[in-house]
């Protein structure tokens, strides 16, 4: 998954002599380190280093030929402390999903947020994603072997799944002619009740 502007960053750095490498981490409390607008991060002791577009691998082999002029075998970890995606609608759990290693697809995001609900579709279920200030749609089938080759079916930063409800489920409007129908039923058989207690308490 290609690192974008705005991205954070955790970054870690550690070698054959620990202390050695301490001047290379970043203070302890520092939550990460952001992708700035022209794409560089700005790194203790190595200065700019232009990350947007790479991958976190690309960047750690990046940092690690960097670090071998200064440590012993060198050894650094890159993973995203704001990768984050939405999942909304027809699924049992709607909400923002954190993925720390930046890889998750369509498919464990909707697993990760309880599946669909029995109203779920299964095609077209929509990704928007945003690119460059640009918002786009995506429609993947999640019934076709085709999601796999889908551009949409590896998440990337910020993207929303939204799972349509089908035919079968409720509107609004036949929901509340549901609660009106139960109310009117509950009433009658009330009215009924009473009715029948009266007529015993007459008879006898």
């Amino acid at each position: 998954m290609p690192i974008q502007v705005g991205d954070v960053l955790a970054i870690t750095v550690s070698a054959l002599n620990p202390t050695s490498a301490t001047p290379y981490n970043l203070p302890l409390g520092n939550k990460g380190i952001t992708v700035e607008q022209d794409g560089r991060i700005v790194y203790p002791q190595l200065g700019l280093l232009r990350v947007a577009g790479l991958t976190r691998s690309q960047v750690r082999d990046l940092m690690v030929s960097r670090l071998r002029t200064y440590l012993t075998e060198p050894v650094v970890t890159v993973d995203f402390v704001n990768f984050k995606v939405t999942v909304l609608g027809e699924v049992n759990a709607q909400g923002v999903i954190n993925v720390p290693d930046g890889k998750i697809n369509i498919l464990e995001a909707i697993a990760r947020s309880g599946d669909l609900t029995i109203y779920g579709k299964r095609f077209p279920v929509t990704v928007v994603r945003e690119t460059n200030g640009r918002r786009e749609f995506g429609y993947v089938n999640l019934l076709s072997n085709s999601i796999f080759s889908s551009p949409y079916y590896r998440l990337q930063q910020n993207d929303i799944v939204y799972v349509q409800a089908d035919e079968r489920k409720p509107t609004v409007d036949d929901q509340i002619s549901a609660r009106r129908f139960t109310t009117v039923t509950s009433v009658l058989a009330i009215l009924s009740t009473l009715t029948l207690l009266v007529l015993n308490l007459i008879r006898n």
